[in-house]
């Protein structure tokens, strides 16, 4: 019996330890977190009437507004003024209360609370504060207010408030000619300052990103002198400088005394933002190439959207430059996958980068579009979507450069290469003597190593010529290539020094064991024919020296001339430079 007394003791203990913990847990969780509070609003549209506070708090206790149980945030493009309250109750635990259903409340602990409307681009917002039906505060927020006339130094129009009274009412007014997003943020200051944080991380990384790939591809740029560096970079700079107008930023911190700047720089940017995608996908996809049609349209589609521009301005409605930009923004978003689809299809390798990428940024672009416009379900990561689609987009695109400047650094190796190359032998050329020898030459010359040279040339070359053809000729040309490849060492270098003269400097050599693998060349070639054809002799000239008594040049020429008394001598044999003999 006592045994059961305290195992249900027990668990009595730990079922109310459990509840206190959850309690607390979700009093803490409260605490910390700001509420969107956009569910327990009462709605009214208000449609060329000009009402007051008074009208609209009149309306809410004659249960005259709508219910917007579903948390509707997004009006979308709209000329009504849009007016929310929201029902605030200090109950008898001491939680205000903000709730449309009864069933589910919002428990907030009884703090100072801020209210933000987290959107930088409205307009004008007014809240009106009631206690007990009476009107006891009326801020002014949003674009039409400089950042010194507002009630807090913040990106996004907000104001602390202390609920003192058991009933408040919150009435908000919206009007704005961009489009209505009004999501409303309630939490108390601690709440209101880990949102705050997590916004700068959030922006500090984004942005921290865009300007390292901006500053990365402005430098391959000022390198390669390459167009679509630049290009790219006017594109990443464009969304980066727009996104800093739309979400507040730039308000913020650089115009924040300018109503003016803020209300017409948003959509400024936009067209840039715009132009600079148009123009950086005509660059980037290589369309003279790939997609000639398109590039030879290129200047009318550039001039069309000069046309629109020249629209916006005389039409003067700020509503109709975002609404008109954003539709067109959509279309071109469509377009930039379908050219990309195009160009991969013709053959544009850095269109398998493009398309991806292409896909994550208007991916992006249309979440955030979406729930602008209110069709699909408001939250903070779907606001944000463009930005983590951009970002993503950007990444992509910066990664294709890179590939592309590795293509381009490949293909100038390839070029210099084969600029130093015989295309028939694929042994060095004359030009690329210089380059490889000079370097070993001056190193040997300090550390007094010795260097030789050996000079060969196919006896009776013309005659191949003459009795077989220049197909035969060529063979033999590679054949003989081959066959000194085989016979010097790995660390000697061969060249194809004229029309049937090869050259082979072979460093760190003694000229009489170059002398040495002269004559075993000579006898290897004598006994094999080419193609079981033409039968192959070679005459040679060697010479060496120390590089502290000649210059390179001079030893080359003692070769050559004992090249010219092997040929004297009856060809088919190997001469020694000897430098009193030949040069004096």
């Amino acid at each position: 019996m006592r045994a059961f007394l305290f195992f249900t003791g027990f668990v009595l203990m730990n079922c109310l330890a459990g509840g206190l913990v959850h309690v607390y847990a979700k009093e803490t969780a409260s605490i910390k977190k700001m509420h969107l509070v956009n569910s327990s609003l009462w709605i009214f549209e208000e449609d060329g009437n000009a009402l007051s506070a008074e009208d609209i708090l009149y309306k809410y206790e004659q249960e005259l507004l709508e219910t917007n149980a579903e948390g509707r945030v997004s009006y979308g493009f709209t000329n009504k003024t849009v007016w929310g309250v929201l029902p605030v109750s200090l109950n008898t635990y001491g939680f205000l209360v903000t709730s449309v259903s009864k069933d589910s409340p919002i428990n907030i602990p009884f703090l100072p609370l801020k209210i933000e409307i987290d959107n930088a681009w409205l307009d004008d917002i007014d809240i009106y504060f009631f206690e007990n039906g009476v009107s006891k505060r009326h801020v002014k927020l949003g674009d039409n207010q400089v950042h010194s006339a507002r009630f807090e130094n913040a990106r996004m129009p907000s104001i602390f408030y202390r609920f003192t009274q058991p009933e408040t009412i919150l009435i908000f007014r919206f009007s704005t000619q961009d489009p209505m997003t009004i999501p409303v943020f309630v939490g108390p200051p601690v709440a209101a300052k880990n949102k705050s944080i997590e916004n700068a991380y959030f922006y500090g990384a984004l942005y921290g990103a865009l300007i390292i790939l901006l500053v990365y591809n402005l430098v391959l740029y000022s390198y390669l002198k390459e167009k679509r560096y630049l290009l790219y970079s006017l594109y990443l700079f464009s969304f980066l400088i727009f996104n800093f107008t739309y979400t507040g930023h730039g308000f913020w911190w650089v115009w924040s005394e300018s109503v003016l700047s803020q209300q017409w720089l948003m959509p400024a940017f936009m067209f840039l933002y715009l132009f600079s995608a148009v123009r950086f996908t005509i660059e980037f996809l290589n369309t003279q190439h790939y997609l000639p049609r398109l590039y030879r349209s290129r200047k009318y589609i550039y001039g069309a959207l000069g046309v629109l521009a020249v629209v916006i301005v005389i039409i003067g409605s700020r509503s109709f430059a975002v609404m008109s930009q954003l539709a067109i923004l959509t279309t071109i978003a469509l377009w930039m996958l379908f050219i990309g689809a195009f160009a991969y299809r013709n053959g544009d390798t850095l269109a398998k980068f493009f398309l991806p990428a292409v896909l994550c940024g208007t991916g992006g672009a249309t979440v955030s579009s979406l729930a602008t416009w209110g069709l699909i379900p408001y939250s903070t990561w779907a606001f944000r979507a463009i930005e983590i689609g951009m970002v993503l987009e950007m990444s992509l695109l910066s990664i294709s450069l890179a590939f592309n400047y590795k293509q381009v650094q490949q293909a100038r190796r390839n070029a210099e290469r084969d600029a130093r190359l015989d295309p028939l032998t694929s042994l060095y050329n004359r030009r690329a003597f210089e380059d490889l020898v000079y370097p070993i030459w001056e190193l040997g010359k300090r550390s007094n190593k010795f260097m030789s040279v050996i000079l060969i040339d196919i006896d009776w070359f013309k005659s191949i010529n003459d009795k077989y053809g220049h197909d035969m000729g060529d063979k033999v040309l590679k054949k003989v290539a081959e066959e000194i490849k085989c016979q010097v060492r790995a660390s000697d270098i061969t060249f194809r020094w004229g029309g049937e003269e090869f050259l082979v400097f072979l460093p760190n050599t003694r000229v009489q064991y170059a002398k040495q693998i002269a004559e075993n060349l000579r006898m290897h070639l004598f006994a094999h024919d080419i193609n079981k054809l033409v039968s192959v002799t070679v005459s040679i000239g060697v010479a060496g020296t120390s590089p502290g008594d000649e210059d390179v040049d001079i030893l080359i020429k003692g070769a050559d001339q004992a090249l010219y008394l092997a040929k004297a001598r009856g060809r088919n044999k190997v001469v020694l430079w000897n430098e009193g003999e030949f040069l004096r």
